[in-house]
Formats: C-alpha cells, structure tokens, sequence
C-alpha cells in the first residue's frame, strides 16, 4: 500500500471511529475490532446477514488476540467464564451469503451479538489499559430499545463524519492490511502476560458482577452519568472515588437516589471476608458526612457473594445467592427507620420475641418435646445461626412444632413471608390442614387462617405476608424455570430474599443432592425437622442439632409403637440382583444409589420365607389367636422388594401362599397408575391386606400396619428406619377393628426378617434382635416408662379450665347417641392439639401407672378412646370412685343382661353369643352401635344383617337389637 493510502485509510479508520456510537473507543486498540464491530452496529438493522458475519470475525480476533496476550492456556482454562461464552456465542453465529433480507428474527440476534460484541471490546480496552472508567451500549437510533435521543462516543477528527454504514463499506478493501500487520505481532512477554492474566480474572469477575447487579434489578452505571438523577429505583454507580480522592468501592449502591451500600469486587484467589471487611470500612467512609453509613456491604468474586447487613444486632458476612434487590433494600431501610432498636429481622427475634413461657404456652400445655423444640430453635435464631436441625420421632408432633413457631415469629416477630417445605403433596394437603387448624395464644380463639395467609407456593405473586407451603418438587421446578436439569437459577418474581425463615420437613430427604440447592438459593435461616437425622443432613445444617426426640422416647410415651423382629432362619438369597429399573417412586435414600446390587429372596426360598410368615402369625399375635381357635387373620402388611420384577414375583407368591385373589395383594408403583388410590383403598378397606413396594413410603400415614416384611437388604441405616416407622404409627382400636377383622389394639410393628436385615442396623432400634430357633423367633416388645404425675397434672389443669365435656354427659344419667358421641370425639380431637397434647390412651395409662384404674384382666385390652375419658372426669368429679374403661362396663352390662334372661328362661346358643358379643364390641368402641353396623367387619364374616337375621328370626332379632342398644350404652 502506497504512503498516500495509508494517509487515507488511516482517516477513514479515525471517521468511521467517530461514527460508531459503540466501536470508537477500540481505534487505539486495535484497528480490526473497531472495524468489525462498527460494520455489525451498522448494518444490524438493514442488513442483519452482514452483521451477524462481521460479529462472527470480531470473535475469531479477538480470540487470537486473547491468547497472544495471556497464553492458549488461559483460554483453554476459562470455559466457564463470561467472556469464554460470549465469543462461543459469536462463533457459533451463521456465516451467510450476505444479501439485503432482514428477517426480524435475524435482526434481533444480530443486534444482541453487537451487544456482545460491545462487552468484549469492554473487556479488551480495560485489559489493555488498566483503566476501569464504565461505557454503556448506546443502541443507534433505528434500533427498537434506541431512546429518542441516544449520545454518540466520538473520536476528535479533522474531516466532518459521513454515514456509518458507508464507511465500513469503504474500509473493505483495507481488512487484508490490517490483518497482515495484526497475524505479525509477537506473543506478550511472560511479564507482561503475568500482569495480564491477574488484570483478566479481575475483569472476569467484574464482569459476571455487573451481569448479577443487572439480573436482580440495578441499573449498571458510570458515576459521571448522575445516577442519582435517572428514574429508576436502584442503581449501581462503578467507580466511585471518594472525596479525598482515594480509591473508593467499585459499586456504590443508590436506592431512591441515596446510598445504602457498596460492593467490592475481588479475584477467585482472594478472601472475600476481607474484602468485605474492606468493603464495609470504605462504606462508612465515604458516608461519613451522610446521617446513618451505607448498612448494606458486599464482597464478591463474581461466583460467590459475601453480604454484611450493618443493621444487624452482631453484623457477621454471610454467603448470598446474589445481590438483593433495590424494592428489598428500600422496605429494610423503611422497617429500620420504623424501629431502630430492632431494625432487621434478626434484630425482631431478639428484642420483640418474648420468651416461650410468657407467651401462654408452657411446657405443660404445649408438650415437652414440642416446647423444647420451639425454645431451642428460637435460641438459635437469636444466636444469629443460619441453620438448625430438630429431631422429632413420628408421633411427636413434628408439624405442630413448626406452626408454633411460625405463629410466634409472624406475630411477635413482624416476619414476613415463611416457607415451608415438604416433600410429598399428601404431607403439603395436610400441612395447611394444620395451619388452618391451629389457634395460638393470644389470637382469641381465631384460627392461624383468620390472622395470616396460608396458600401454596403460586406461579404468580407471592402474598404480602404468612406462610407459603411448597413441595421441594415443585419449588425446584419454579426456579429451574421447568427445566429440571438446568439447576437453581436466579428468579425476578422469587428473588433469594422472599423468607424470612424456610422450615424443611423431612428435611434428610430434602438435602439430597438434588435438593439441596433450595436451602443455599433463599437468604433466610433454615429450620429442619426429621425423625431420622442422617449425615449428609447434619453436615448441611452444619451438625446443629438444637433437640432430638427419639424414636425410643416416643415408644416410651405412647406416641409410637415398638418394634418387634420375627427373625425367620436361614434362607438363601439370590445374590448380585440388578436394580436398574428402580424409579424414585417414593424417594430414594442418597446412601443406596440407583443401578445398585442388593440381595432379595426368590424362587423357592420366597415361597418358604412366606409359608413361615404365614404360620408364625399366631405366635406374633397371640392374643388373636384365641379368638380364632390358632388362626390369626393377617394384619395390614408391607412388602419390601428388591425391583419391579421382583415385586411382580413377590405379589403372585403372596396370593399363591394365602389362596387369595387380586384384591388381597397389590403391588403399588407410579407405574401401576395412581398409587395414592391403591394407598386409600389399602388403608380403610378390609379386602386389601397386602402391598409391595419398591421404594419408600415416608410421610404417608398407613396407621393400620402392623407388619412389615423385608424380602430385601437394606445397606443405609437411615433408610431402613424410614421403612420402619411406616409400621410404627399409633391408631385408635375401633379404626383397626374396622380393617382388620379379630384385632382388638395396635401394640407393635413386627418386621419379618428372612434376609437378616436388622443385624446390620443392630443397636439403633429401641428393640434388642434375638436369634432363636426354628422357622421363626420372636422378641417381645421392650418395657415402657412414662412420667405418669406430669400427664395427670395437665389433664386436671386442662379440666379446671372449664374444658370438660357437656355437664349432661358427665351426668351417666342418659345413654349415649350418635351425637354425643361425635361431640365426644371432637372435644377429645381439642384435647390432643396444642397447647395440651393429650389423648385418652395416653391419660389412662397415667392413671393405671399410679393405681387409680385397673382394668378387668379378663377381658379383651384395647386402646382407650373419648368414651373412656367421660369415666376419668367423673372421677374427678367425685361421681365415680373407681374409674373404669368404658369396654369393662360395656360387657358388665351384656354379662348381666344375659344372667338376668337365662334366669327368666332364655337361653342362647353359642352363634347368638358372639353376635351379642361383637355388638358389644363395637358399642365399647364407637360409644353406641348403629343398625348399619351389621353389614361392615367383623358381622359381614357371618352374613352381615342376614346373618343376624337368621340367628335371632326374623320376628325377634329387631327387637333384640333394639333392648342391646338400650342396655349397652
């Protein structure tokens, strides 16, 4: 190229500089960028082809240039990296035949990919130059988001400027010069290249800064752009200097035009608490003529956000998910104002939330385990600590638990919104059950949904205040945006700052590795509730376990059955079974992965495994047996198998060994249709006496199970107790005896072992194994301790404060009806929810445990009800001296009216006795007996109403059934 041209494009290079509006800044740099980047601004509109071709060149130098300033290497290593993605996204770009279409689609991604193209030339200026002075993107004026009047970053040049477009046309013929001259440069030296690549992971990180400043709401600015001015709410000034001129934070973050905090941006290799450290000395700095200094500081390498809220009782760091948004700072700053002794959350625990006992729930009527677990909780939140782990065994009241602390915090502590987290839709439907049905102290009487919001998590706005209830399932999908497997993202409409406290039930199911990304997502403190603490879940909530109830402790007090092992011997299994076709049906424990191998009993030694059962039922059972002459009807019975395969062989054995049809035995998976039909049908009807299942079962409610049959190993410890307390649910005697025909009370979980699986769990049941002889060895359940005085002394504390039945009813002047009885059962429904949380069984048992009742030993014992209670309160009444179960004087009734008609000359055969006897029965269960009843278990085992007709006539049996109603109630 002859002198006089070089003169010419040199000056056509300086024009078409100061006719970008967004490449100018790049002419020192280096002449090939400007030139790319300027003919992609002009021709994105007119021709978007053009413009996606000269992006794609913009990205192949500047890729070039990358690695000659700071190695191959380091662009090999920086996949992740924004300016890693941002070339990808240029080079990935169409090279089209350049032509004059303008689809709008093209158009659009062309003047993205100039965006693009701008933020790297960004990048590169302040790589080369050191110098950190912010430029913002000024679209042209054609372009749709162009504001009416767009400034121009000019070049001072000597010649007026002509068009854009025209300029980069006229350059064309220039680009293979300035490529030669730019391929000729030699590699930086390693100095040089050292200080480079300590200058790019800054920028690197500067970068992914801005971009996380931008996504929760702040608008990006230069301090020379009067920030405090523009018509937005929050806005992140770069480079501020303070005003002795001294290097100030990198973000000044204004709300509302005023400066509430700072942000310092640090390399990956640097502390960050000690950049927020720094960061919080330069906010009270700068602010030191200002009223309050900025409260709000953040140190950040673009990954990892460390937060100090200077509001805060005791400020400490704190790892965020990202920035908070610019509405969020302004209600804190409106809350501390409002209150300046406490003016954050945190600082409301603290001053504002009285202590347990001085809020009308004292241990005696909120439970012990249930005001431990509160009060520690609430210490711990007053400690300031993020996460805390409560241990609560089935039957303790691990839901009522975290609605009694949700109503403290919401009423006293002015929270906001709190999540709370399930696992399962059924627990999620029974979660605002309870929510709705709670009455605090101090509410008058209103119900928790008269004072808060109680609504499940909704795609749409979040409500004002209360409580949100979620499944993790569907929480993850609302920030994953639908896309499972794309992760946790960030969300505009449920920023991390939603909560003020997320309780997690089941919370060992919720730290899996798939969950877990919940608890880090929302800046709130954490509360975990599970019956079964496991590792990973310990080490998540960093091992603060603030109360544990035990499963021991909760068979102690009656608040769960024990369990028993029915070890049958030895039996070979079949090695080496392939699980791959296991699906979390139920949820899977993170300790036995998918595809994993595990022993199962098949083939011939399933079919001796179940014939053993089947005869060992009478000695597992033996108060049934007399009942039966030997034989015990099979109580409601779970079945572990190995796989679906094995499952379907296990289900066709159990109908071979028992002689029954499909509607005795089901398998039941996601894959056989709706399982929770299969699980209601299993529950409350009497044909249906057998389920298999693959994986869990945790947090459904099967009460009426009583065994449980391991026809697999179980290696996770944490697992095989879920599997276990399915089985170890209490249930009210007439509820069982309305699925399980010859069972009078639910007083243990007996697990068949064939396969030995509690040897490798010995020692962490509250049973002890003992290995006897023969097809099967049993171990009777362990002996029980309860702290009888206290029971006594709230049940009377309760009566004395006029909660006691209807003064007719205490009377025992009337017989009971059907009304009463229900009004009985609602009174008792109060009595067993906080603050009180009693139940007939576990009242009586007080009462026998100091001697006050005995039952007659003579008759059938079963779990004591409403009914029974009516005997406790006239006893402290003083109308009744010895207080007994409502079964005893039930069949004191029936034998008496039987004495006094065989001595009038009536006799009655053996088949009339127990139909008069299962009357009684039921009236002893259910408080009075209905003529409908005929036709439900255990009368349909005799012909139902027909058979009752048959033996007592057809003339007499109407009559006799009325005189036992009137006699036995």
């Amino acid at each position: 190229m002859s002198r006089v041209h070089q003169v010419a494009a040199e000056e056509a290079l300086a024009e078409l500089a100061a006719a970008s509006a967004n490449f100018g800044f790049l002419l020192p740099l280096e002449p090939l960028l400007l030139l790319y980047g300027a003919d992609a601004e002009a021709n994105a509109h007119s021709r978007p082809e053009r413009s996606l071709h000269q992006a794609r060149q913009f990205a192949d130098v500047l890729t070039d240039e990358r690695a000659r300033l700071l190695g191959p290497e380091s662009v090999d290593g920086a996949a992740d990296g924004p300016v890693h993605r941002a070339l990808t996204e240029l080079r990935r770009s169409a090279d089209p035949a350049l032509g004059n279409g303008a689809e709008p689609d093209n158009r659009s991604r062309a003047q993205r990919l100039v965006r693009h193209c701008f933020d790297l030339g960004v990048w590169y200026f302040r790589l080369r130059t050191g110098v950190r002075d912010a430029l913002s993107f000024v679209p042209p004026a054609e372009w749709d988001d162009a504001p009416a009047s767009s400034p121009r970053r000019q070049v001072t040049v000597q010649e007026p400027v002509t068009d854009l477009a025209t300029w980069a046309v006229l350059l064309d013929e220039y680009v293979p010069v300035l490529r030669r001259t730019f391929d000729r440069r030699s590699p930086a030296e390693t100095a040089t290249r050292a200080s480079l690549k300590a200058r790019s992971v800054l920028l690197e990180a500067e970068w992914r800064v801005a971009a996380l400043l931008t996504e929760a709401g702040w608008t990006v600015r230069d301090d020379s752009d009067a920030p405090h001015k523009l018509p937005v709410r929050g806005v992140a000034v770069r480079g501020t200097a303070q005003p002795d001129r001294a290097p100030g934070p990198d973000y000044v973050l204004r709300v509302d035009g005023q400066p509430v905090g700072t942000v310092e941006v640090r390399p990956r290799s640097e502390d960050l608490r000690a950049g927020n450290a720094r960061a919080h000395k330069a906010g009270a700095t700068w602010t030191a003529s200002a009223e309050r200094g900025m409260p709000y500081t953040y140190a950040t390498d673009g990954l990892r956000v460390l937060f100090r809220n200077g509001d805060d009782p005791e400020p400490r760091p704190r790892e965020v998910f990202t920035f908070h948004q610019p509405d969020t700072m302004a209600r804190w700053l409106r809350e501390a104002a409002a209150d300046p002794e406490a003016r954050t959350f945190q600082g409301r625990v603290r001053s504002l939330l009285p202590d347990l006992s001085d809020d009308g729930d004292p241990r005696d009527s909120l439970g012990s385990v249930r005001y431990d677990a509160v009060r520690e909780f609430e210490s711990s939140l007053r400690r300031g600590e993020r996460r805390a782990m409560v241990q609560i065994a089935v039957g303790g009241g691990r839901t009522v638990t975290a609605v009694t602390a949700a109503h403290r915090l919401l009423r006293h502590a002015r929270a906001r919104r709190i999540l709370f987290l399930v696992d399962r839709l059924e627990l999620e439907t029974q979660a605002l059950a309870t929510f709705a049905a709670y009455s605090g102290p101090g509410d008058d009487g209103r119900r928790f949904t008269e004072s808060y919001r109680v609504e499940r998590l909704s795609p749409d706005a979040l409500p004002s205040q209360g409580i949100v209830v979620s499944t993790v399932q569907r929480l993850h999908k609302a920030l994953s945006g639908g896309s499972p497997a794309s992760g946790v993202r960030y969300r505009r409409n449920l920023p991390p700052e939603s909560f003020d406290l997320v309780i997690a039930d089941d919370c060992h199911r919720s730290v899996s590795s798939r969950w877990r990304a919940l608890f880090d997502y929302f800046d709130a403190p954490v509360l975990g509730l599970t019956a079964t603490p496991t590792d990973q879940a310990l080490e998540v909530f960093q091992g603060n376990l603030i109360s544990s109830y035990t499963f021991e402790d909760a068979v102690a007090d009656g608040r769960a059955v024990d369990v028993t092992i029915y070890h049958i011997g030895d039996l070979p299994t079949r090695p080496e079974r392939e699980t791959d076709t296991l699906k979390e049906e139920f949820g899977l424990d993170v300790e036995e992965p998918l595809g994993q191998r595990r022993s199962a009993v098949t083939g011939k030694a399933l079919h001796a495994a179940l014939m053993a059962f089947k005869e060992g039922l009478p000695s597992m059972f033996p108060e049934r047996a007399e009942l039966y002459s030997g034989e015990v009807a099979l109580p409601k019975t779970i079945v572990y198998a190995a796989d679906e395969q094995h499952a379907d062989e296990v289900v066709d054995a159990v109908r071979a060994v028992f002689g029954e049809g499909p509607n005795f035995c089901q398998k039941v998976t996601l894959k056989g249709g709706s399982p929770y039909q299969l699980l209601s049908q299993f529950r409350n009807t009497v044909e249906l006496r057998v389920i298999v299942v693959v994986g869990l079962l945790t947090g459904t409610d099967i009460a009426p199970v009583e065994c449980l049959l391991f026809l697999r190993d179980v290696k996770s410890s944490s697992r095989y107790f879920q599997m276990l307390a399915v089985g170890t649910r209490p249930i009210a005697s007439a509820e069982l005896r309305a699925v399980t025909p010859g069972a009078s009370a639910k007083t243990q979980c007996v697990v068949v072992d064939p396969v030995d699986v509690a040897r490798h769990h010995a020692g962490h049941t509250s049973t002890t194994r003992k290995r006897g002889r023969g097809k099967g060895a049993y171990e009777a359940p362990a002996a029980t301790t309860v702290d009888d005085a206290e029971v006594m002394e709230r049940w009377r504390s309760f009566l004395r404060a006029g909660n006691g039945p209807a003064r007719k009813l205490i009377s025992g002047t009337m017989r009971l009806a059907e009304g009463d009885v229900r009004r009985l059962q609602s009174w008792a429904e109060s009595l067993a929810q906080p603050p009180h949380g009693l139940t007939a069984e576990r009242i009586w048992s007080a009462y026998e445990g100091v001697g006050v009742t005995v039952s007659d030993p003579r008759r059938p014992q079963a779990r004591k009800g409403p009914v029974d209670l009516l005997a406790l309160v006239r006893y402290e009444a003083g109308l009744e001296p010895h207080p007994r179960p409502y079964r005893d004087q039930v069949f004191d009734r029936l034998d008496a009216w039987i004495d006094h008609q065989e001595r009038r000359g009536r006799s009655f055969d053996s088949d009339q006795v127990w139909w008069m006897e299962h009357i009684a029965d039921c009236t002893a269960a259910c408080g009075h007996f209905a003529e409908a009843s005929l036709d439900t278990v255990p009368f349909t085992l005799r012909g139902g109403t027909s058979g009752f007709l048959r033996a007592f006539g057809e003339q007499g049996a109407g009559r006799l059934l009325d005189e036992l109603r009137s006699v036995l109630a």
